[in-house]
């Protein structure tokens, strides 16, 4: 007799990509969080493939979306005026901090973080944000 054993792996990565669009206020400098699986909060709205977070002038942004995305990070960044326009952000004035999560009751809240800077933007500002 023979036995054939099947292995199944499951991946808590939802995607190959981030594929996220964060509309920053024109002039903000700072860190920014993102909280995900907030309850009561709106869901992301698509562009595209990209999931829009539209960061508020404190730095922070909710979402009721359960999780963020994992993978290569394709993320775009853009300064928003008040009319709305955008402004490309040079990926080296981003720092992308990581990933956390705390508890709130009995809900895992999923945090995402990030810096920006107008004045300091450089590889070494990226790659360690300062």
């Amino acid at each position: 007799m023979f036995w054939v054993i099947g292995l199944v792996i499951f991946s808590p990565f939802q995607s190959s990509s981030t594929n996220d669009k964060y509309l920053i206020p024109e002039g903000f400098e700072g860190d920014i969080q993102v909280n995900y699986n907030v309850q009561g909060a709106p869901a992301l709205e698509k562009e595209g493939k990209y999931d829009i977070i539209p960061i508020r002038e404190d730095g922070t942004y909710d979402t009721s979306k359960p999780e963020m995305e994992y993978g290569m990070v394709t993320d775009q960044y853009f300064y928003v005026d008040s009319e709305g326009r955008r402004t490309p952000i040079d990926v080296r004035c981003i720092y992308v901090g990581g990933n956390g999560s705390s508890e709130v009751g009995s809900t895992i809240i999923h945090h995402t973080y990030l810096k920006v800077t107008r004045t300091k933007c450089s590889d070494d500002y990226r790659a360690w944000g300062s």
